[in-house]
């Protein structure tokens, strides 16, 4: 009999799917998945088994990649996944420590780390013009956030016209907590959609709401508009779906209704991400994003007919 079972497991063992497992209390148990019922999760940890209740599990990720969509290639800098619907509460406990503030001498907006290297996205004119960035972290230690500055960042990529940018923190030395993509776009209007950010510098909002339209034209870019509240200081923060995948980049709000918002679809960095050395930041490219004003004039050089003429812009 006992032969007869330990076939039986091992024929289970063998078909079952990897998944990570991720618990309540922040741990990640990967490991082949032997039962998945209602009330528990069992899983094979090679010399023994685990049974897991289901309500201690916050969330999980099956491991086998989805055909034709989750990129193979081991130097993808993001990844992708498929993982089980989650309330909101649960997604901001797993995803708010992937979310940073981006702060430059010219205002402040909000990022997100896309893998353990460091590498973050945020909105292009968050940094426009600048080179000095700090990216501040916000650590749950017990009920506390410890914030954590770095101040060595550098600029990767830059996209302006899809108002998008990739950082990166060197030589980090804290834990990061990337987040994960969808592995095709699959938007409906009326989904449920969640945003973190720093709004006015306030750390880890949380901000919930509807897709409220798939295509809004501006400018010859498509964007997501949702009615989700968000402020100054948004920009550049992850949207998100019911699982916790990232679907958009917020960048920009109406500022006299609260409820008219619009994000950058998620296309657009991930496409970037994979091209990113044709995006390459270059400081000595005027399309850098670097502003060069004229020089001042000299006074008395010119009448004031002339003065004016001189600031029309160059073609």
């Amino acid at each position: 009999m006992k032969t007869v079972l330990f076939l039986s497991l091992a024929a289970a063992v063998s078909v079952a799917l990897a998944e990570d497992v991720v618990l309540k209390g922040g741990a990640k148990i990967q490991a082949p998945v032997i039962k998945d019922a209602n009330d528990v999760m069992v899983l094979d940890l090679g010399f023994d088994v685990l049974r897991i209740p289901r309500d201690e599990i916050l969330a999980t990720y099956k491991d086998e990649p989805v055909e034709g969509t989750i990129p193979t290639d081991t130097n993808s800098l993001y990844a992708v996944m498929v993982p089980e619907r989650i309330t909101t509460a649960e997604a901001a406990k797993l995803y708010a420590p992937s979310v940073v503030l981006v702060k430059t001498a010219g205002g402040l907006g909000s990022g997100f780390f896309v893998n353990k290297q460091g590498y973050l996205i945020t909105n292009f004119h968050v940094i426009a013009g600048e080179k000095k960035i700090s990216v501040t972290q916000f650590l749950q230690e017990a009920k506390v956030l410890r914030r954590v500055v770095h101040k060595d960042v550098e600029i990767v990529a830059t996209a302006p016209f899809h108002d998008i940018a990739i950082l990166r923190v060197m030589n980090a030395e804290t834990e990061i907590t990337p987040v994960v993509f969808a592995p095709e776009e699959d938007l409906g209007i009326g989904e449920p959609i969640f945003a973190i950010g720093n709004p006015l510098g306030l750390e880890r909002t949380v901000t919930e709401g509807v897709l409220s339209q798939t295509h809004r034209n501006f400018g010859g870019i498509l964007y997501l508009q949702v009615d989700a509240p968000v402020n100054p200081g948004n920009s550049g923060g992850p949207l998100f779906n019911a699982r916790g995948q990232v679907i958009g980049v917020i960048n920009m709000g109406h500022p006299s209704f609260e409820g008219l918002n619009f994000a950058i679809p998620a296309r657009h960095p991930k496409y970037i991400l994979d091209h990113i050395d044709a995006f390459a930041y270059d400081a000595t490219n005027p399309e850098s994003g670097f502003v060069y004003p004229d020089a001042p004039r000299r006074p008395g050089k010119f009448s004031s007919e002339q003065k004016e003429e001189s600031h029309v812009a160059l073609p």
